[in-house]
């Protein structure tokens, strides 16, 4: 289902289908939201939002795939993967992206080297 598993790693935090978490969330690990998130993901390895996940915050990881909604701006240091299933309201910012025919995606996009990657924080 998801195309490039292999780079988002293991999945170390699993927010299921059904369950709503408010507030902001960091981890070392990758982050698999099937649920609903309020707030903002701060760091992670990888984050994948599933078909039926929604994100209202920012979400920044290395590496992040999404087939549901994210309503807030999107940090990927490594690669971006918006599935034909995506729904992006905010800005995005990666090294490499991928976006499947579909997908929907409002916002603006900087694609730039690893190093010119701001924080959540600093994105405009």
């Amino acid at each position: 289902m998801f195309g490039k598993k292999e780079s988002i790693g293991k999945i170390e935090t699993i927010i299921a289908e059904g369950t709503d978490v408010k507030g902001d969330m960091s981890s070392e690990g990758t982050i698999r939201v099937d649920g609903e998130v309020s707030g903002h993901i701060l760091k992670a390895a990888g984050v994948i939002v599933g078909k039926t996940g929604k994100v209202a915050g920012d979400l920044n990881g290395e590496s992040v795939i999404i087939g549901g909604e994210v309503s807030g701006n999107v940090i990927a240091s490594n690669n971006l993967e918006l599935l034909s299933t995506a729904q992006v309201f905010g800005d995005i910012k990666s090294q490499t992206l991928s976006i499947h025919e579909g997908a929907v995606f409002e916002g603006k996009c900087t694609m730039s080297k690893k190093e010119g990657i701001a924080s959540v924080e600093k994105m405009d």
